[in-house]
């Protein structure tokens, strides 16, 4: 069958390689099925552009990925779901082929999302090898479940999908952007405020990672940034898989996330070695508060890096219910004394409905703070915040030490800061 992934995802600061749309049409060609990727990253007439492919190209099925619901910054909102829906609309009229939807956006909630852009079908969850099964519904000519849980499909371990074939890397290396990759799916973690908490966590086959990464290597990538949630969810198949990229002499450097625990000093002695560059540590304030791990932790983590040479960017998220400004002064105290070379400070929290905290304020608003943006829409799809510590006083919090950063005021991302002259690791 003819099938049709569209990249309708056109924000692009920075621009990011629709990773998944190359996985999808790896494994839909793998089972012979006739694939059409409609890259409109950088097209300045999307609806055009898609008419005009979609006309050609006839498919059975259209799918698209949706990256974000919206940018998830107070100060810096975009919402993109309206922008989805028109470009949906224009496939059906064009083509008349069921439209499925998938990407992170459906985390929020997939019947939900599907309903707002007007697609038939909803992929919650990986969809490697969900896509292939919807298909065979088409074959059969029975109708398709409105909701796919890819979960249940998930994808083969060792599978080495192709890359660069489906999708012209130069655009977005020319802008900024960076080839991804992953190693595994999923989420062992459970913050409360995360759409990716909990979700289930399944790794790849370490072989088929490295041999990815080779095939990257032998196109000209030379710089790389990790797609999973966060990589140090496992100590073991963390280190497994650096020992067979070290071994594998891969000439690259590559940028990463990752979370407080679990860490040691072997795991960054062997990510100093495979090439790893800088590092984005995810901290909140709920987390350290209910002892998920403590400041020694985050000390360890920062000092271990740059003994390493590793550059550190903390993405630090604060202004929880029930939180006193004491406990945020004190938190930014301690960045302050550790140095890392950067901290990016959010007191806005984006609340979705299906996350603990969206339950949460749902069952029980809190007595104080308030919530901003678009509280009419019952399903939080809209951008909706809540906030107590307003924006004079954080920046009262943070003074004028150059370490901090409110989020949203500048569009960079964080290997892009690091890559800049003058550090906080070299402040007092």
């Amino acid at each position: 069958m003819r099938v049709a992934l569209v990249n309708p995802n056109r924000y692009l600061e920075p621009p990011v390689i629709p990773l998944g749309l190359e996985y999808l049409a790896h494994y839909l060609d793998r089972e012979g099925h006739e694939v059409e990727v409609v890259d409109l990253a950088f097209t300045p007439e999307p609806a055009q552009e898609l008419s005009g492919r979609l006309s050609a190209f006839r498919p059975h099925l259209v799918g698209f990925s949706l990256r974000n619901l919206d940018t998830s910054l107070y100060h810096d909102p975009l919402f993109f779901l309206d922008e989805f829906a028109e470009l949906i609309s224009v496939a059906r009229k064009v083509c008349g082929a069921p439209v499925v939807v998938g990407g992170t956006a459906l985390l929020a909630g997939p019947r939900e999302v599907a309903e707002y852009v007007g697609a038939d079908c909803a992929v919650y969850g990986p969809g490697e090898r969900a896509l292939p099964h919807l298909l065979r519904y088409l074959e059969a000519g029975s109708e398709m479940p409105r909701l796919v849980d890819g979960w249940e499909h998930s994808f083969d371990r060792g599978e080495v999908p192709a890359r660069g074939r489906w999708v012209d890397y130069g655009p977005y290396l020319r802008e900024r952007g960076l080839a991804g990759f992953t190693t595994q799916t999923g989420c062992l973690g459970g913050c409360d405020f995360c759409l990716e908490a909990g979700l289930p966590w399944r790794t790849r086959d370490p072989r088929a990672v490295v041999s990815e990464l080779a095939s990257l290597r032998e196109a000209g990538v030379r710089e790389l940034h990790l797609c999973d949630c966060e990589f140090n969810q496992d100590l073991d198949s963390c280190k497994e898989l650096l020992h067979l990229w070290i071994s594998s002499g891969l000439d690259l450097e590559w940028s990463l996330y990752m979370k407080p625990l679990p860490h040691d000093e072997g795991l960054f002695r062997l990510l100093r070695r495979s090439g790893a560059v800088s590092v984005t540590l995810s901290v909140d304030s709920r987390s350290l508060a209910t002892g998920k791990y403590g400041l020694l932790d985050l000390q360890s983590f920062v000092e271990l890096a740059r003994r390493r040479d590793l550059r550190v960017a903390v993405d630090l998220l604060v202004g929880f219910p029930g939180e006193e400004e004491g406990e945020v002064r004190d938190l930014l105290d301690f960045f302050r004394a550790v140095r890392p070379d950067t901290v990016g400070v959010n007191a806005w929290i984006r609340v979705y409905k299906y996350t603990g905290m969206g339950k949460e304020v749902r069952r029980r608003p809190p007595r104080s703070g308030t919530f901003l943006g678009s509280g009419g829409d019952p399903d939080f799809l809209r951008p909706l915040y809540y906030n107590w510590l307003s924006m004079e006083k954080l920046c009262e919090l943070i003074g004028e030490d150059p370490l901090f950063r409110v989020e949203g005021l500048e569009r960079r991302s964080n290997y892009e800061r690091l890559r800049g002259p003058g550090t906080g690791a070299s402040g007092g």
